[in-house]
């Protein structure tokens, strides 16, 4: 929150600092704050507009307000561009000395949410190439396992997922075997052993309309503390603006109004506090939800503490193949659940479940899937992986 200048600027605008615990991530937050102090207070606004020669495409001001006020880890590219900007403008200071300062509070809150992933959100994406010489991204840190425990899952009491989808359409060619893959879906990541309860995870099937639906994900939305997940299986739609929407059993293409906009799925995730946030699309044009056809402010690929997974790219139809028993995504997704994969770690993360899946795309000449992550939730543990050989250990004598 901030308090907009009156009086001709007479007031200055002063942004609220996170609540954090001491740490690392804590040292980066109160240097960012002095920095903009020293900078003389430029609003987001004025930040947004100095980065459109440093960030293509340039962040809105809304990303630099989170960057400020927000209490998960930032981006680092933006937080070292912001950091640039914010050095020149301060007497005194040198901006690749400031640079390389932030770049080392940075690093070590980082370090900090990897030992501590439950610690809270991030905003840390997978490393990008700078769009400015000077700057390199940090390594990639894998996540560490917790001594003594294993790999940690989300915490199924605290985590919530909605499964729904559309097979049977009244003007829209069917799609069989949607419910099945819905159903199987739910029992891989589902039950006692999964990601999810069954008590705090529910399957829509056909439902009538988007109210339905929306009631359902709303309630999800807010009682989800660590992990919220949405899954749609069925016919996607483009509306006359271009955006994407969820097919329903009565819609049609010709009228928008009978479709599920997908718009109002990215507000319930916008609006929910679930520390990390997994959203699957499987249905035609999918790759429309990472934003590249959207001139929404905020697409949900842009949301911090994300991950958007897509059957296909946004021009892209998806498949049905006759004779399988689900759709070709949701079944390379169940095989990859239920199954496990040979030689990999006990347990499967969304980003080596999502290479995986595109592997097995491009082997069988298929709509290859689409991601975008925003934080550490790239890295986040999804399930068991039922392939899993424990490392022999020598019996060792007392």
């Amino acid at each position: 929150m901030y308090i907009e200048g009156v009086a001709m600027g007479a007031v200055r605008r002063h942004l609220a600092r996170p609540v954090l615990s001491e740490g690392a991530r804590k040292d980066l937050s109160d240097a960012l704050h002095d920095l903009l102090r020293r900078a003389g207070r430029p609003s987001t606004r004025d930040i947004a507009a100095a980065l459109r020669g440093l960030l293509d495409p340039p962040p809105s001001h809304t990303r630099i307000h989170d960057l400020f006020t927000h209490q998960r880890l930032p981006d680092w590219q933006l937080t070292m561009c912001v950091v640039e900007v914010l050095a020149c403008r301060a007497r005194g200071l040198d901006a690749p000395s400031e640079c390389d300062r932030f770049d080392r509070l940075w690093s070590r809150a980082d370090e900090e949410l990897v030992l501590d992933p439950l610690a809270g959100d991030s905003d840390q994406p997978e490393p990008v190439p700078p769009s400015r010489p000077g700057l390199t991204a940090p390594e990639a840190r894998p996540l560490p396992p917790v001594a003594g425990s294993g790999p940690v899952l989300p915490d199924a009491g605290r985590s919530r997922a909605i499964f729904f989808g559309t097979g049977n359409y009244v003007h829209l060619e069917p799609l069989p075997t949607v419910a099945a893959g819905l159903r199987d879906l739910h029992a891989a990541l589902s039950g006692p052993a999964g990601t999810f309860t069954a008590g705090g995870s529910r399957v829509l099937i056909d439902p009538r309309n988007a109210t339905e639906v929306l009631d359902q994900v709303q309630e999800a939305s807010e009682e989800a503390e660590d992990t919220l997940l949405l899954y749609y299986s069925g016919h996607g739609l483009i509306d006359v603006e271009g955006e994407l929407s969820l097919a329903l059993p009565d819609s049609r293409t010709d009228a928008g109004y009978t479709s599920l906009q997908y718009d109002w799925i990215r507000r319930a995730v916008l609006d929910s506090r679930a520390q990390r946030k997994v959203v699957i699309l499987d249905c035609c044009f999918s790759g429309r939800a990472l934003g590249a056809m959207s001139d929404s402010p905020l697409p949900l690929a842009d949301i911090e503490g994300t991950v958007l997974l897509t059957a296909a790219a946004a021009n892209q139809v998806t498949l049905a193949p006759p004779g399988e028993p689900h759709t070709a995504f949701t079944g390379e997704l169940i095989n990859i659940l239920r199954d496990g994969i040979p030689g990999g770690p006990e347990v499967l993360d969304v980003d080596l479940i999502y290479r995986e899946l595109q592997q097995r795309s491009a082997a069988k000449s298929r709509p290859r899937p689409q991601m975008q992550a925003r934080g550490s939730i790239a890295r986040m543990p999804l399930a068991r992986n039922p392939l899993y050989q424990h490392p022999f250990q020598p019996y060792t004598p007392n």
